[in-house]
C-alpha cells in the first residue's frame, strides 16, 4: 500500500448509507489531509488512515458522536484492490461479547467509492451490516 492510495479518498463527498431496514441516510462528507493521516469527517463521525512506513500498513481509529467506543484498526490494501481496515468491538447480537469488524473501503472510479462494514459471525463468517456509497462533489 502507498499513500497515493489513501489519496485518492480526498475530496468534498456526498452520501448515501444503507443500514438495516428504512430510509437510507444521507450526508456530507470532508477528506483532507493532515501531514501523514488522511482524515474523514461528516456531522455523525471522525475516521481518520495512515500508512505506518514502518509495516507498509494502514493504522487508524473511528469515533461516531452517538457511540462511547473508540474503535482503533489496521489494515491493508488486499487482492481485490480495496483497503479492509479491521478492529475489534461490541457484538451487536451478544451484550457483553466483542467480534471482529471489516471497514472496506473500495475506490470506484475518480468520483465514486463505496464503504461496506462487515462483521464476523461465530461460524467465521462475514456478513455486510452497511453499505455507503460516496459521490464526489462537482
Amino acid at each position: 500500500m502507498t499513500a497515493t492510495w489513501l489519496d485518492q479518498l480526498v475530496g468534498e463527498w456526498t452520501y448515501e448509507s444503507r443500514c438495516g431496514p428504512g430510509e437510507p441516510r444521507t450526508g456530507t462528507e470532508t477528506v483532507t489531509r493532515r501531514g501523514a493521516w488522511v482524515v474523514m469527517e461528516s456531522d455523525d463521525y471522525r475516521f481518520q488512515i495512515a500508512l505506518d512506513p514502518e509495516t507498509g500498513r494502514a493504522t487508524g481509529d473511528f469515533v461516531h458522536w452517538e457511540h462511547p467506543t473508540l474503535w482503533t484498526y489496521d489494515g491493508a490494501v488486499e487482492a481485490d484492490g480495496a483497503l479492509h481496515m479491521r478492529s475489534r468491538g461490541p457484538s451487536f447480537d451478544l451484550e457483553g461479547e466483542t467480534c471482529d469488524y471489516d471497514d472496506v473501503f473500495e475506490i470506484v472510479s475518480s468520483d465514486e467509492r463505496r464503504m461496506t462494514g462487515r462483521v464476523q459471525g461465530a461460524d467465521g463468517a462475514w456478513r455486510d451490516f452497511t453499505v455507503t456509497d460516496y459521490r464526489r462533489k462537482a
